[in-house]
């Protein structure tokens, strides 16, 4: 009786830890399973069914292997069989065939982790059952791939960044290389015509040399019909004077567009603003090239209209040279294309507006658009400009060529850039005239543009703008300040000046062949030349004039009225040699100051302000002719008498 009741007690003991195993495995997140050897499902929980997806009811040998995605099938395969032929615990993961899906409803790959022991009998070598539990990872699973996914993705993009990146290198140096080739061939297509537009010029002066020499000798050979014989001398030599003149002039017009294009590229180009009268400028621009005009039988007009007279302009802060410099470009072009037409007729207007650019007053003009505003600074605004009302001036030069097709207008204002290539072959030029009248008229905030037909001239027209002068200065053009900017003497006539001085001039020059040609030119005026190679043979040469203090006083000492300075000398230069003599006027061993006028190439800016700050009064810059040296030292000698 008591076995029977302790049996029962038993019985409800196990149904009872039974039940409780149940529940537990039930409630468990996890899925657990017991398997026979042989692959049979012993038990299986809720969960698990759940998550691999296996039939209830189907349960049979190996019937597991039908939910496990057929890609791990020998995943699956080898596991089991360690399981049932080694003893130990394994763990693997596996893909299984019903999908798992995210919060947004979107089938995923499920992936399970299984964690499975063996069960032994109780001999211990025969294994009894296999169990284990399964784990749902499939949201980490998916959390790496899409972080690899991610990681892949950012890699890509820069792979191919940097390959984007490395064939824009390879593109950019491409593009920078054909820019290059292309600068280069301009640059060598400029050089080319530059060194034809010198070579010619020099060629007509060499052979206009020859020519007058030529001459001369065979006059000294007796000649039946002397008179006529003088005269034809006389007209042939003019003639050939005259070619290497206009070739000279040719050949500095060349020189001072590669001396202003290269400023241009370096920015060190000033506009400097004075007070002038713009009617009187333009005025004396147009007669430089009276001479040349006149040989080429060119008609010119000149009109102010009279929108110049409404608004009043009288003195303007403008720069007078830049302002000449494009007129000079522009009526260069005109006569250039003009003087081999039938009707040969230039004719030039100044005009100016008070409130907006003037180019409602051209309404036929192509502007060509300046640089970006925002890149553009208002010159007008500086102190130097004064405060006076902003005006706009404008002009046009308009002439009886050939005129210009489209296609030609579009190359036009461009750097090394003619109209088309047989330009420079049958007009000559650099191509650098109208680009640096752009640049030049934008410098001052303006613009410029062309009107023009093909067989019907061309008018150009550009504006700049200008303030008025608050206070007149009451002899503008007379200001004791010399002038550094050397003045444009293209178009000087060598008959402008028939005056004779009587001025003792000491010549400094250590170039042979200028000192004779100086000379004799100062001689021919009316002057005694004294010369020296350099400036220590200059100094000696003071020391034996009046000047000289020791002199003056034995009243032994040569008269002397000025030195004319060249700059670049061996053994003293004209720098040293001007501080030299500044110190001995300082020391008293020249009485008063001596006259010095700069004779030089050397015409950048600061060489000529360079120029000024070691002593020397005037500037004069070679290429010159003798009347504007004469006006030099006029008003130099003049100024200095009047001088207290």
């Amino acid at each position: 009786m008591e076995d029977e009741e302790e049996e029962s007690d038993l019985s409800k003991q196990l149904a009872d830890s039974e039940s409780k195993f149940k529940v537990l495995t039930e409630l468990n997140p996890v899925g657990m399973y017991y398997l026979s050897p042989d692959g049979n499902i012993l038990y299986c929980n809720d969960m698990w069914y759940e998550i691999t997806g296996h039939p209830r009811g189907l349960e049979g040998e190996m019937s597991f292997m039908n939910v496990i995605a057929e890609v791990d099938h020998p995943v699956i395969a080898k596991e089991w069989e360690l399981l049932t032929t080694q003893t130990g615990k394994r763990a693997f993961e596996l893909r299984l065939r019903n999908p798992w899906f995210t919060e947004n409803g979107e089938a995923r790959q499920k992936w399970i982790i299984a964690s499975c022991d063996q069960e032994f009998e109780a001999d211990g070598t025969t294994i009894k059952t296999i169990m284990g539990c399964i784990t749902d990872i499939s949201a980490q699973k998916n959390a790496q791939e899409e972080l690899l996914a991610r990681a892949n993705l950012i890699q890509e993009l820069a792979d191919r960044t940097q390959e984007a990146a490395h064939h824009a290198e390879k593109f950019q140096l491409m593009a920078d290389r054909v820019e290059a080739e292309e600068a280069k061939r301009h640059q060598e297509t400029f050089i080319d015509m530059t060194s034809h537009e010198m070579r010619n010029p020099l060629s007509a002066i060499m052979l206009s040399a020859d020519g007058i020499a030529n001459s001369i000798i065979d006059f000294r050979s007796p000649l039946e019909n002397a008179a006529s014989a003088y005269r034809e001398l006389l007209e042939n030599n003019l003639d050939a004077a005259q070619t290497i003149v206009l070739c000279a002039q040719h050949q500095k017009r060349i020189i001072d567009d590669v001396l202003t294009l290269s400023k241009l590229n370096s920015a060190l180009l000033q506009v400097t603003p004075v007070s002038v009268q713009v009617e009187d400028t333009v005025r004396r621009t147009l007669k430089m090239f009276e001479s040349e005009l006149l040989a080429d039988n060119i008609q010119i007009a000149f009109a102010v209209e009279p929108s110049y007279h409404t608004s009043n302009i009288d003195f303007v802060f403008c720069d007078p040279v830049r302002l000449t410099q494009i007129f000079i470009n522009l009526l260069t072009n005109a006569i250039k294309f003009t003087r081999s037409e039938s009707t040969r007729s230039i004719s030039v207007s100044l005009g100016a507006s008070v409130n907006k650019p003037p180019k409602d007053h051209v309404p036929h003009i192509r502007w060509f658009p300046s640089k970006d505003s925002s890149a553009v600074q208002d010159l007008t605004l500086r102190r130097d400009w004064g405060t006076g009302q902003q005006v706009y001036l404008y002009f046009t030069v308009k002439d009886t060529g050939r005129g210009l097709s489209e296609q030609e207008k579009d190359r036009l204002f461009h750097r090394f850039s003619q109209a088309s290539p047989k330009t420079h072959v049958q007009y000559g030029g650099s191509g650098l005239g109208l680009f640096i009248s752009r640049e030049l008229t934008e410098l001052q905030g303006g613009e410029i543009g062309v009107d023009s037909k093909e067989g019907a001239g061309s008018t150009f027209a550009f504006y700049i703008k200008a303030r008025r002068s608050v206070d007149v200065p009451s002899n503008p053009s007379n200001g004791s300040t010399p002038n550094l900017l050397p003045a444009d003497t293209n178009h000087s006539s060598p008959r402008d000046s028939k005056v004779r001085r009587n001025y003792h001039i000491l010549l400094v020059e250590d170039n042979l062949i200028n000192q004779k040609v100086l000379s004799k030119q100062l001689r021919s005026a009316g002057c005694i030349v004294h010369v020296a190679n350099h400036g220590g043979e200059a100094i000696d040469f003071l020391a034996k004039t009046a000047l000289w203090h020791d002199c003056k006083k034995s009243g032994i000492g040569m008269n002397l009225s000025l030195i004319l300075m060249d700059l670049e000398m061996p053994i003293m230069d004209g720098l040293a040699c001007t501080r030299r003599i500044r110190d001995l006027e300082n020391e008293g061993k020249i009485d008063g100051h001596v006259p010095i006028i700069a004779v030089t190439a050397n015409t950048r800016m600061e060489q000529l302000e360079m120029a000024i700050t070691s002593g020397m009064d005037d500037i004069v810059a070679k290429p010159f002719q003798i009347p504007e040296l004469m006006q030099k030292m006029d008003r130099l000698l003049t100024s200095q008498d009047s001088s207290p």
